[in-house]
């Protein structure tokens, strides 16, 4: 299993499009594993999905802490959680530092600290909106492999990547906290009472993230 998934990752690693893409070079201090592109050999042929958002590369803009932004050609991959960049000489990734970041298709990709397990972990995170607390959507793509039929009569099952959409509240200070779009625990977490108010008085269920987005706005303009 692990030798499996190590050869999907290394392909994945070396995967590029078929397609000319525009080029655009980042500074060395930005990138790591310089690769050299090229068609990928390595990937089951009849595999459902992709590990990628979008499968080419979209220009857009990498910032970091008190440096001039560089446009770039990129792509998340959303199976090994990292940011592609597109240059003359390959594919690479951006560093996963949070003082590095990207913007790509009008979304900010940032690096975060996460509640994970009993302890905390970094990943990136889609930032949804600014300010004191914000909320985040975590995109993965989950890697199965392939069922054979189990009679006659069946189908064999290819391998795919399926989606997996999760959602953190970050507040400043303290690691990112897990939830669900549900009343119930954006209560647990947003407890003033002014939350509260605005919850009763606006008589959200905050089941989707415009509705979540517009309360968590409002306490951070109070």
């Amino acid at each position: 299993m692990k030798k499996k998934h190590f050869i999907l990752a290394l392909g994945l690693a070396l995967a590029s499009p078929l397609t000319a893409q525009t080029s655009l070079d980042l500074p060395a201090e930005y990138l790591r594993n310089n690769t050299a592109g090229g068609v990928n050999n390595n990937l089951p042929a009849n595999l459902v999905g992709s590990p990628y958002l979008t499968d080419d590369f979209k220009r857009g803009m990498v910032y970091m802490e008190n440096e001039t932004p560089y446009p770039a050609m990129m792509r998340y991959n959303a199976y090994q959680d990292e940011i592609q960049v597109q240059s003359a000489d390959g594919i690479s990734t951006l560093f996963m530092r949070d003082n590095i970041w990207a913007e790509l298709n009008g979304e900010t990709i940032k690096i975060e600290t996460y509640e994970k397990g009993s302890g905390t972990a970094q990943g990136y995170f889609f930032e949804l909106n600014k300010g004191a607390t914000r909320l985040l959507k975590k995109h993965k793509r989950v890697f199965t492999e392939a069922v054979p039929a189990s009679s006659s009569y069946a189908q064999d099952k290819p391998p795919s990547f399926d989606d997996d959409i999760t959602y953190y509240l970050a507040q400043e200070g303290v690691p990112a906290k897990e939830i669900k779009l549900k009343k119930k625990d954006i209560e647990e977490i947003l407890t003033s009472k002014q939350a509260q108010a605005y919850i009763k008085e606006n008589k959200m269920k905050l089941k989707s993230e415009d509705e979540v987005i517009e309360l968590i706005n409002h306490l951070n303009a109070l």
